[in-house]
């Protein structure tokens, strides 16, 4: 019980970082939920959490690298295969040796085997961790892309000489040139296994289809499974794991090619799954960091071997030695090709040093760390291993925070380029588009599913061009409607068209919503907002109605003040009222109120006709949808980039219909 507490507790965490970082945006999620999970240890907690390295390093690095792997980008990967490849195998051997060395000459209490384990684990950069600051910066697209394939690689390649270093440490024997070809061997092993493993696993799926078996949760259940499978198997012959689950991502990547209804469910539901999945994984390794930094930095804190000044230099020289690298590395690879530099090198130096900023350490360097055994071979425990993990998390902490505060002053802030906006009003224009077709094709029998329909739409338009103003305005306008329906009761009392007690208690309603947003004491004190009470209140006295006749009495009341607001909203409309949008919605949501209050209950069907229609409709705007999109993208309004996103959200809307039909 205490475990799923805390594992509940875990998850609301992953959950808050989120909205944390809706009031913080300065600061980055990562930096957030290790404060979280720092904050954490400091609760009344019952449960203390208590690391398996293998098991960790199962759970996490298999399904994050798996991922990475299934949404690697090929054709970026062969056109950047120099980078990537400098960067990803070149720059992590270099770093193991150069960081290793100097580490182990700037802490002698950490011995060489875990200096180089420190260091490989120091090598992998995050990807992860440097698209989140997209959301403040515009990091270079060929930046980015070089960064995401250098992750990839990086990552096995990095957590492969992690292990060879771990394993030197801990048995004490190490044979460069036995390890070189144990290191080919069993990576190579690990490749072909992944593939072969991939195939074995297509094959049962196939098998499974020919069976008839098409249930999308037993199909999801195999994909998740996979990673974990292919791992566990990977050691158990002895290969590496690691490698093999890339390898099994990246062929995944080449998967759902056949166009059926269930591979598409299925591709729907995995890309939602992986989502919340990884969204999850990455965030609990940063805040199982937190949950344990406070320990480290105390057993670190009460050190008598180092002091704490000097530790923290030690972080921040380590970081510098790990970027500095980073820099030199980058610029003698010349990864800026195509660039004619105006000057002599400082278009370049800019690009390397943007390079250098982006290559965040993070999950993978974590999860490396905390997976370092406690003890050795003979029993002792492992050597400086809380240093270690603290050092690497000084390092996850600065290269964070440089990449938070100093990218932005080389990319700027602005976090929507031109083209951007460009192609938020041309997804504006689509919307309004749609809406104008639907409004073409409404009759008096489809009437009140148009409305249900074009009001979605332009739900969707208020959300792209949503601001603070627009907001002022709707709120205004919500007002207005509510003292439009209170003056025309009133009215109808006054002219003696309602029931006094229908009118009492419809207008004691409204008085309450006006002073919830209001305020204004008025509205409290006017519980029956009519002078002659003491007269209206001898007439209830004599009015006794039947329920049957309060409803109709109601009813009525209700389709005179709805007739009275559409009027006004039209009036509005046709004064030219700056926002339509906001307008044409509550004209809309009244017409079909007021279609609903007036059509025949008696009337058997009229409900199934309703739904028909709306299903109808729902797919007519969705190919108008379809057509604006593409006439945009052939016209150039939007992106390449920006019309796959809108298809595949097309996608999904039409998977949703298609689920509330069958």
């Amino acid at each position: 019980m205490e475990l799923f507490e805390f594992i509940l507790l875990m998850l609301a965490a992953v959950s808050l970082s989120n909205l944390v970082n809706r009031f913080i945006p300065s600061v980055s999620v990562p930096i957030i939920q290790i404060v979280l999970g720092m904050l954490i240890t400091l609760l009344p907690l019952h449960y203390e959490l208590k690391f398996n390295p293998e098991l960790f390093l199962l759970l996490f690095i298999a399904p994050l690298l798996f991922n990475d792997g299934r949404h690697a980008d090929k054709e970026a990967l062969w056109k950047l295969k120099r980078p990537i490849l400098l960067l990803a195998l070149g720059l992590v051997f270099l770093t193991v040796a150069v960081i290793g060395y100097f580490l182990n000459w700037l802490l002698p209490v950490i011995p060489l085997a875990a200096s180089f384990a420190l260091a490989a684990a120091l090598a992998p950069t995050d990807a992860v961790a440097v698209g989140a600051l997209e959301q403040k910066v515009k990091i270079p697209h060929q930046t980015m892309q070089i960064l995401e394939g250098e992750s990839l690689i990086n990552d096995a390649s990095g957590l492969v000489s992690f292990q060879f270093a771990v394993a030197a440490m801990v048995t004490g024997a190490f044979s460069f040139k036995s390890a070189s070809i144990s290191f080919i061997s069993i990576s190579l092993g690990g490749v072909v296994l992944g593939f072969l493993l991939t195939l074995v696993k297509y094959g049962l799926v196939k098998w499974l289809r020919r069976l008839g078996m098409e249930n999308v949760t037993l199909h999801m259940l195999i994909e998740i499974l996979t990673p974990f499978v292919i791992f566990m198997a990977a050691e158990k012959l002895g290969v590496n794991g690691i490698l093999a689950v890339v390898a099994a991502g990246i062929a995944h990547s080449f998967g759902y090619k056949k166009m059926n209804p269930e591979v598409a469910k299925l591709r729907v539901v995995s890309k939602s799954t992986w989502s919340v999945i990884i969204f999850v994984l990455n965030g609990l390794v940063f805040l199982l960091l937190g949950t344990q930094l406070l320990d480290i930095i105390q057993s670190i804190w009460n050190s008598a071997e180092i002091g704490n000044f000097k530790v923290i230099m030690y972080t921040l020289l380590l970081t510098s030695a790990v970027l500095g690298l980073r820099l030199i590395w980058a610029l003698l690879m010349d990864v800026s090709e195509g660039i004619k530099p105006r000057g002599p090198w400082r278009p370049r130096f800019k690009k390397a040093l943007i390079l250098s900023l982006s290559g965040v350490r993070g999950t993978i360097t974590l999860a490396s760390t905390l997976s370092l055994p406690f003890f050795l071979n003979d029993g002792t425990a492992f050597p400086a291993r809380d240093l270690i993990i603290f050092l690497a998390a000084g390092v996850i902490l600065w290269t964070l925070l440089a990449s938070n505060y100093l990218l932005p002053l080389l990319l700027g802030k602005e976090t929507q380029t031109e083209q951007e906006e460009k192609e938020i009003q041309a997804k504006i224009e689509i919307l309004r588009n749609v809406v104008t077709g639907l409004n073409e094709l409404t009759t008096d029998q489809n009437r009140l599913a148009t409305a249900q329909i074009i009001n979605t739409y332009t739900s969707r338009i208020r959300t792209l061009s949503k601001d603070e103003k627009k907001d002022k305005v709707q709120r205004s306008l919500s007002l207005s409607v509510l003292k439009w329906e209170r003056e025309n009761t009133l009215v109808a009392l006054q002219k003696k068209e309602v029931n006094p007690y229908t009118a009492y208690r419809y207008l004691n309603k409204i008085n309450q919503m006006l002073f919830m947003h209001t305020r204004d004491a008025q509205y409290k004190k006017e519980l029956f907002p009519v002078k002659q009470w003491i007269k209206v209140f001898g007439k209830l006295q004599q009015v006794r109605l039947s329920i049957r006749e309060r409803r109709a009495e109601l009813t009525r009341l209700r389709i005179q003040n709805i007739t009275y607001v559409i009027q006004q909203l039209n009036a509005l409309l046709a004064e030219g009222e700056p926002d339509m949008e906001s307008v044409s919605s509550l004209i809309l949501q009244y017409e079909r109120a007021l279609l609903h209050l007036t059509r025949d209950e008696s009337d058997t069907g009229t409900r199934q006709e309703f739904e028909i229609s709306m299903q109808e409709l729902a797919r007519v705007g969705i190919q108008l949808e379809r057509d604006n999109i593409q006439s945009m993208f052939e016209t150039g309004r939007i992106s390449r980039q920006g019309m796959k996103e809108m298809k595949r959200d097309i996608l999904f809307m039409e998977h949703d219909l298609r689920e509330e039909t069958s």
